[in-house]
């Protein structure tokens, strides 16, 4: 019967996915302890922050498809795509800007930077790989949208 081949490619597609998914996420978070062992800039630190870079890369490859070109006269219910990123732009200028008035202010201790505040978070090793695989989810993440 044609219905049931079709049920179970979409079973065999879905468990497909499902250990991909969880392979992937044991490889990320190994990665992450690693990177959590690690000297920052020392070759160790380099060679795991490469291999997640190669994993995004290789998803990327995967999952390339060649982009279609639609009008925006054409797409129902878009408008310029300004209208959708603008509230982005600003919340990044704002934290910019927020940044380096931080920066240029005075002592760190009054007015910490972003990275003063991760590096003092970064002490804890389950800190620093939780950056990590928050850093290697973010990465898919983007991949998949």
């Amino acid at each position: 019967m044609p219905g049931n081949e079709t049920a179970g490619n979409e079973t065999t597609e879905w468990n497909h996915h499902r250990a991909t998914t969880t392979v992937g996420i044991a490889v990320a978070i190994g990665l992450s302890v690693w990177a959590a062992f690690t000297t920052p800039f020392t070759t160790s630190a380099d060679t795991v922050t490469a291999i997640g870079l190669g994993l995004v890369t290789i998803e990327v490859a995967a999952r390339w498809r060649r982009p279609v070109m639609v009008h925006l006269a054409s797409a129902p219910g878009r408008g310029h795509p300004g209208r959708r990123w603008w509230p982005w732009a600003a919340l990044g200028a704002a934290l910019l800007a927020v940044e380096l008035l931080n920066l240029f202010l005075g002592p760190r201790i009054d007015h910490p930077t972003v990275s003063s505040l991760y590096d003092s978070a970064t002490r804890w090793r389950p800190v620093i790989a939780a950056c990590f695989f928050g850093w290697l989810c973010l990465g898919a993440a983007l991949v998949r949208s």
